[in-house]
């Protein structure tokens, strides 16, 4: 168990889910597409209202005849071997007056986005995006081509060599599932790293994706036995 284990596997943000914009201080900054957020957060800790979940409350503040503002609270809260832990609440807010005078109806939802933005990044959600790693056109090319690299089990013709090919690259995404040594590790080799290998095993070869999703359910519950997250 290590105390980065939630931040080494949230930290790295695809930007593929990123656009830059401008700020009301006039530089441009990096935004992040929210449901990769919580794409990102089902990949560590499962699905939403099993293994993470939000909760949010507002406050409506009148300003002098004008619509006024409206405040959202988020906390986020996760699971680790059935144990709930909390972090926020995280306050952000919205006019609710639109430049043109009228009512913005999307005002609740975006200070709630923004909230659980700045929750999540506490997480280390996005932690390169928020520490000006993106900045840095290098550093966003270097982790545009390693989020792009396919991993798939590769396609055969069904000739002797394809086949041993086949055998060799399943033998090595299990030998990683053998040596995960978090859970962290384990659901980011499934759901990241061999995210598209799996998805392919399901199309074209169920007993291979049998094998392989046996394998993970069994290192799932070896690692949750010894109290390994």
């Amino acid at each position: 168990m290590t105390k980065m284990r939630i931040w080494d596997s949230l930290c790295r943000t695809n930007p593929k889910f990123t656009k830059t914009a401008p700020s009301s201080y006039g530089k441009r900054i990096t935004t992040i597409d929210p449901m990769y957020q919580i794409q990102c957060m089902t990949e560590v800790f499962g699905p939403v209202g099993q293994g993470w979940k939000y909760t949010v409350e507002y406050k409506h503040v009148d300003n002098e005849g004008y619509w006024g503002l409206i405040y959202a609270e988020v906390c986020i809260h996760y699971c680790i071997h059935g144990e709930w832990f909390q972090y926020g609440p995280v306050c952000s807010v919205q006019n609710l007056c639109k430049k043109n005078g009228t009512l913005d109806d999307e005002a609740p939802k975006k200070a709630m986005t923004d909230a659980m933005t700045k929750a999540f990044s506490h997480l280390g959600m996005s932690a390169d995006v928020f520490m000006g790693k993106f900045d840095d056109s290098k550093y966003v090319e270097q982790i545009r081509q390693e989020f792009s690299q396919p991993k798939k089990i590769p396609q055969t013709n069904g000739t002797e060599h394809d086949n041993n090919h086949d055998a060799v690259a399943i033998e090595h995404i299990k030998n990683d599932m053998k040596n995960a040594k978090t859970i962290y590790q384990l659901r980011k080799l499934k759901n990241y790293k061999y995210k598209d290998a799996f998805t392919l095993a399901i199309k074209k070869h169920p007993a291979v994706y049998k094998d392989l999703n046996n394998l993970y359910e069994t290192m799932e519950t070896q690692l949750n036995t010894q109290g390994v997250v």
